[in-house]
């Protein structure tokens, strides 16, 4: 009976561990989505916005003319004519001299905008207004004769035209600063205090910026963008735009159907599975231990399949369908603002096309014509990088994913006017989320392999419950440490070897997946392969330290009570702080008044450039390494040479053997477990000298004490390449352990099964 109970309680467990997992990750997934929609949604505000500033511009560029030429001003209301709804010529002092049959009104020349013209430098003015509860476009210019032409024109129904046709979102104005604004045919009505806290964050942050609201009962997204006056420095008004929850439901929804069912399938699975290998084991006694296991393994099986489908495919794919979507339209705007910019098209006016959209979308674009690059924000090394993955094509344009650099990015192409138009978005903000749930997935699949141990364990040891509650009980103890060695040495090294196949910089968010690309460059890097020699040759330090560690062992392990004495201070370097004992070795290296030279000036050697000089700086952090080692060293010989049984020492002495003979063959046989592990930890540690180094030479002169350990954390910390660094590490690693297994070939099996 109680093994029944047993077998319930681990089904059980089972089911509710896949249970629970799929539903965290359940939570992390659409809390990531909908995070990432809520940038997509907020790089359409960037759009419409960078649509806004291109229309003004588009009008600056139609004004121009009247810098130099005053006299053109009946050319330049013509060329507006159609848009104009007031328009008026007045004085420095805004009395209208002539208002070209508009019927201006007197008001025009007493807005903050006339009075921001008369200190203007004379170039043209242009931004958005509010007159009689409707949207316009307000522009102006001082002239050279002292003259303001102000223009007020009805093109803003333009920008709300593309947002309802291009965006497929409703634009709604609020004209003010985020305490007092105006709406402008806002719908939804929205309370004050939403508005406000919305409008403040967005001008705390600079960015677009989002706030929950519900609309006829259905969760919605409020987005906001500040829009600046023409001198971009005050707030006078804000885009928003309102995104219903069914917008994206559908992806939502299929990523949640789809968990909720791989949870509840997978865990049914594994419930019945194990229970018939239950049934199975009793029926079979003599089942071997590795098909136990395979049919545990089995049993979890369909939920770390389900796992993986969902981070490494399904994940990514909703989350491409949205960027694609965003992409397309954000396209769609550039290219109708390039399809105006071509009407007054120069070199210098597509460049400043480019800046100004750069600043906005923080994208990439290229410009081409007849093949050559006419104006691109990307360098000629990042185009011929370019490397299209996939493209497809919708109606005139080219779309698909591209990588720049080993950076994803979705690209959208079209031919406009001969003139071959290019825009890149970068996909790092979709690969960093896919890649946190790719994280959590990896995590949940490594518990689920523990499971399967566990499973397989009290399956097959089901009739034994002393020695599963003892095992149980046992690892229950051990469980702390486990989760130290797994959070602080086996984490640190997996996320170490994930690293080594990316490029991966704290200073920048893309971090793309480059396979063996860092060791690749790693094995023709002369730097570190120099940094290896000068490492191995430090190195050499080890057996020498060991061998006068070991002499003193000797002498003091025959002083008796000064022995403790003697103990604490060759122990005193180990326990000194590092960087404080090295900046006294400074003084001690001193070229023109260090001890060491003084010392050597009294037998008549002149003075050496310790650490000056190609020749002795390596030499002097091996002297430093065999000091700061002798303390350790000589307490484990020690303690070696106290467990020798004083008996074989007696039956030598009686047999005559001399000192000389006693140590080769009593004192170093039996010291070979010791010295065994003296020598493979100090080799480890000298492969990982790095203070020294730091404090006294920082890898020079020449690089002559460039050893890897620095060298690894150079590349990490100076010049930001942490995947370059990882791949590093790991082939430090790889040496370090086949150095540690031809240690313990050539002292052979007895040294070291003493430790196992």
């Amino acid at each position: 009976m109680r093994r029944y109970k047993t077998l319930v309680g681990l089904v059980v467990l089972a089911g509710l561990l896949i249970l629970s997992a799929f539903a965290i990750l359940n939570i992390y997934a659409k809390s990531s989505f909908e995070e990432f929609t809520a940038e997509s949604e907020a790089a359409l505000l960037k759009s419409l916005k960078l649509n806004y500033q291109n229309l003004t511009a588009e009008i600056d560029t139609k004004l121009n003319i009247l810098v130099d030429n005053p006299g053109s001003v009946n050319e330049v209301i013509q060329s507006l004519s159609d848009e104009i709804e007031y328009v008026g010529l007045f004085d420095y002092s805004g009395n209208l001299l002539r208002d070209f049959g508009y019927s201006s009104p007197a008001s025009l020349s007493s807005s903050l905008f006339f009075e921001n013209l008369t200190f203007s430098s004379g170039y043209p003015k242009t931004e958005m207004t509010l007159i009689d509860g409707r949207a316009y476009i307000q522009t102006g210019i001082l002239m050279l004769d002292d003259t303001i032409l102000l223009v007020v024109l009805d093109k803003f129904d333009g920008i709300t035209d593309k947002a309802n046709s291009i965006y497929e979102r409703m634009l709604n104005v609020y004209f003010g600063n985020e305490d007092d604004f105006a709406s402008l045919n806002a719908y939804p009505m929205l309370d004050y205090e939403t508005l406000n806290s919305l409008f403040t964050k967005t001008m705390n942050s600079q960015k677009p910026e989002a706030e929950e609201i519900s609309v006829e009962d259905e969760k919605a997204t409020l987005n906001a963008i500040a829009v600046y006056d023409s001198d971009n420095w005050e707030v006078i008004g804000f885009f928003t735009t309102i995104t219903e929850s069914s917008e994206w439901s559908e992806e939502s929804r299929s990523m949640l159907i789809f968990l909720w069912i791989s949870a509840f399938s997978s865990s049914v699975f594994a419930m019945l599975f194990l229970y018939l290998l239950f049934r199975r084991s009793q029926s079979s006694i003599k089942m071997k231990r590795s098909v136990r296991f395979l049919l545990g393994f089995i049993a979890y099986l369909p939920a770390i399949i389900l796992f993986g489908v969902f981070a490494f495919s399904l994940f990514g794919d909703s989350l491409s369908k949205v960027s694609s979507a965003v992409a397309l339209k954000n396209a769609k705007g550039w290219f109708s603002d390039a399809s105006s910019l071509l009407g007054y098209e120069s070199e210098r006016s597509l460049k400043e096309f480019v800046d100004r959209s750069k600043r906005v979308l923080s994208a990439s674009f290229i410009i081409k014509k007849d093949d050559n690059i006419v104006v691109s924000n990307l360098s000629e090394k990042r185009i011929a990088n370019l490397e299209i993955m996939n493209s497809f094509n919708q109606n005139d344009m080219e779309s698909g994913k591209a990588k720049v650099n080993d950076v994803v990015h979705t690209y959208v192409k079209k031919n406009i006017d001969g003139f071959e138009f290019t825009i890149l978005f970068e996909e790092t903000s979709r690969e960093n989320s896919i890649l946190s749930i790719q994280f959590f997935s990896i995590g949940a699949i490594l518990v689920l392999l523990v499971m399967v141990v566990v499973s397989t364990f009290i399956i097959s040891n089901i009739e034994s419950q002393t020695l599963i509650n003892r095992t149980l009980i046992g690892y229950g103890f051990l469980l702390p440490a486990l989760v130290h060695l797994v959070w602080w040495a086996v984490g640190p090294m997996g996320f170490a070897l994930f690293l080594a196949f990316r490029r991966w910089s704290i200073v920048d968010a893309a971090k793309p997946f480059v396979g063996f690309g860092n060791f690749i460059e790693l094995f023709s890097d002369l730097k570190f392969w120099n940094a290896m020699k000068n490492t191995a040759v430090y190195s050499i330090y080890v057996p020498i330290g060991m061998f006068i560690s070991l002499l003193l062992a000797i002498a003091v392990n025959k002083l008796g009570k000064l022995s403790i004495v003697l103990r604490v201070l060759y122990y005193l370097p180990v326990v000194t702080a590092g960087v404080a004992t090295t900046i006294v070795w400074r003084w001690i290296f001193n070229r023109d008044f260090g001890v060491l030279n003084f010392i050597l000036g009294l037998v008549g050697i002149k003075s050496i450039a310790w650490l000056e000089s190609p020749q002795f700086a390596l030499i002097s952090m091996m002297i430093i390494g065999i000091w700061s080692a002798i303390g350790s060293q000589l307490l484990i010989f020690l303690a070696g040479l106290q467990g020798i049984p004083k008996d074989f020492y007696d039956a030598a002495a009686v047999d005559g053997a001399s000192k000389p003979r006693i140590f080769w063959k009593i004192t170093l046989p039996l010291l070979k477990p010791t010295s065994l592990f003296v020598l493979v930890t100090s080799v480890i540690g000298s492969f990982q000298v790095f203070t020294p180094i730091y404090v006294l030479t920082q890898g020079g002169p020449l690089r002559s004490t460039d050893v890897v350990f620095y060298h690894i954390w150079q590349s990490a910390w100076v010049d930001m390449r942490m995947g370059y660094a990882a791949a590093q590490s790991w082939i430090l690693f790889l040496l370090l352990a086949a150095l540690t297994l031809v240690e313990f070939k050539l002292f052979g099996k007895e040294s070291w099964q003493a430790y196992f």
